[in-house]
């Protein structure tokens, strides 16, 4: 047996890190058989961002995917990451959807499941654990690698022995910044397996490019396993490549076995394929920043980030929000800064850097985050913003999921309220996960609904024509082609509204659809107008014009940097008019709606 075992991550963390997980089914599977016969110990394969991708993006079913791969690749073991028992997504679910999801998983093809808490609570994973272990799957109970104050070698240490304890089969150190230095992997490593007399596997990114170092150092303290990522798709905001950490063992004590040659053809495969995901590439996925050793932030969110203050021309505040990101982490009790928490610690930090006040602006997740909805962090919340974010109330104690009815039956009832008649349970938990994505897949081809403009953005090697808008009057199209061409682009999840023009041409006027923008109404906002807090799209508007609603009331459900946010009533009295539209994109301090 090898001394080193590799995990690939081509299929999954590696491209969610660099091409926002649009990789399709039909680039996989010609390759499949070249990637089950390197002779990998595991093919990170599922789960993860990817899910959301497939359902949002490619319009695939993942449970159907997940199949195919298993049908394509039958001698190396294929992996899924959850996030406990968030499972895939931003919130808690229920025992039996969590129960339902890794048994289906399991019988579908998995037969490795890593498995982390973004805030390393561990009951959050005993569920998990569990039913993991009964259906049969090796379990990797991972940790989030995030140092803080609240969070020393000898805490790690103790969770890693829980986890024994609680039965799983590694011990994983999770990295998802790509900040674990050499000197820390070899001493974690080298305390875990002391403690645990379990095998441990590494899991980074080569964000500040400590990463190969880090592997290396690890590997000499006894890790069993790491992480890396074809070439093709590796460095940056992915994995350490393949090749490198293959060559950089070979003919040592610690050689992985595997062949170069081989390796080789499946990296120059990705290669030929790589420019049909170029749209999905981010500069910032690519580069080397040290700075991330401080704020700990996956390039992804900070990417968003940028993007958010250049759209307010406030660019100029970069310096003060990271400073701004370093105390609300603080304040937050130094949670690791995993997803979802790294992106509600960031809305925050970028609120405060925008209001005139710290804390003036506090969205639902945040709220939430304090109330106890996400588990317990690892050091005490600062009592002035809990005061700030729950007012007299308390937080809670107990594991949140204890606090939920169970999903499965509830689900099945609203699915057939929607004409949705699910064939199995897999089906089900689509529409539990993304309930408002799910229907475009799971309905009939001739049934589902129109997708927004999102749709013309991705790409289509198919030779399937977009269906084109309805000229105002007759004429050729190709004039209005040039004045300009709307798209709206999806960025690590959060959806861009994108404007392109014909050289020389300037935009169309006369023959602007009314919803390209906002109205003079809708501009200018006032006491009693709802404003969008930030760019995203509208999954859900929960009130018409005439309705009342109280202060505090949810109108509105806008999703952006892959969170759903609850837009709430700042105002009680009479909606007056609604200018939000599902699936729209709307832009920062946009109004949504207006109450008198």
């Amino acid at each position: 047996m090898p001394r080193v075992l590799i995990t690939e991550t081509v299929l999954r963390d590696a491209q969610q890190s660099l091409v926002q997980g649009r990789l399709k089914l039909q680039h996989v599977l010609p390759i499949a058989k070249t990637l089950d016969d390197i002779g990998y110990h595991a093919l990170d394969a599922w789960g993860g961002w990817t899910f959301a991708a497939q359902v949002r993006a490619l319009k695939e079913d993942p449970w159907q995917r997940l199949r195919a791969l298993r049908a394509a690749i039958v001698k190396t073991p294929l992996q899924m990451l959850i996030r406990g028992q968030t499972l895939l997504g931003q919130s808690h679910q229920p025992d039996d959807v969590v129960r339902a999801f890794i048994e289906q998983a399991v019988e579908d093809g998995i037969r490795v499941i890593k498995m982390f808490d973004p805030l390393n609570d561990l009951r959050n994973l005993e569920v998990p654990v569990e039913v993991a272990r009964k259906a049969g799957a090796r379990v990797i109970g991972s940790l989030v690698y995030s140092p803080s104050p609240a969070a020393d070698e000898a805490r790690v240490v103790k969770s890693a022995s829980r986890l024994k304890a609680m039965g799983v089969d590694w011990i994983g150190i999770e990295d998802v910044a790509g900040i674990l230095a050499p000197l820390d992997a070899r001493g974690l490593v080298t305390a875990i397996t002391s403690a645990t007399r379990l095998p441990v596997t590494i899991h980074s990114h080569s964000t500040t490019a400590l990463a190969p170092i880090s592997y290396f150092a690890a590997i000499e303290a006894g890790a069993t396993g790491i992480d890396t990522a074809l070439s093709a798709l590796a460095w940056g905001a992915s994995q350490p490549a393949t090749e490198t950490m293959v060559a950089s063992l070979r003919d040592g004590p610690y050689d992985t076995g595997l062949d170069l040659n081989v390796i080789g053809q499946a990296s120059r495969y990705f290669d030929e394929i790589h420019d049909e995901y170029l749209e999905f590439q981010d500069p910032i996925a690519f580069r080397n920043d040290v700075l991330v050793l401080q704020h700990q932030l996956p390039a992804p969110v900070l990417a968003v980030l940028i993007r958010n203050l250049r759209e307010r021309n406030a660019i100029d505040r970069y310096d003060r929000l990271l400073q701004e990101l370093l105390l609300v982490r603080q304040e937050m009790g130094y949670p690791p800064m995993a997803a979802p928490i790294n992106r509600i610690a960031a809305n925050q930090a970028l609120a405060n850097t925008l209001s005139e006040k710290r804390y003036q602006h506090i969205e639902q997740p945040f709220r939430d985050y304090v109330k106890g909805l996400f588990g317990e962090p690892p050091g005490p919340i600062d009592p002035e913003v809990r005061k700030r974010a729950l007012g007299s109330s308390n937080a809670i104690t107990l594991r949140p999921a204890d606090l939920l009815q169970p999903g499965i039956d509830r689900a099945r009832r609203e699915m057939r309220k929607q004409g949705l008649n699910p064939s199995g349970v897999d089906q089900v938990l689509t529409y539990i996960l993304f309930p408002e994505d799910a229907p475009n897949i799971l309905r009939p081809a001739g049934h589902r609904a129109e997708t927004p403009v999102a749709a013309a953005a991705a790409p289509a090697p198919e030779p399937q024509p977009a269906p084109q808008p309805v000229p105002a009057a007759p004429g050729p199209a190709a004039p209005s082609e040039a004045a300009g061409r709307e798209f709206t682009v999806e960025v690590d999840g959060e959806p861009y509204r994108v404007r392109i023009l014909g050289d020389g041409a300037a935009p169309a006027t006369a023959a602007a659809p009314p919803a390209s923008g906002p109205t003079a109404a809708q501009r200018a906002g006032g006491d009693g107008a709802i404003q969008a807090p930030m760019q995203g799209m509208v999954v859900k508007v929960k009130v018409k014009s005439g309705d009342r609603v109280r202060l505090g009331d949810v109108v509105v459900v806008l999703e952006a940097m892959k969170m759903q946010n609850d837009i709430v009533a700042t105002v009680g009295g009479t909606v007056r008019e609604v200018f939000a539209k599902e699936g729209a994109i709307v832009a920062p301090n946009e109004v949504l709606m207006t109450i008198g």
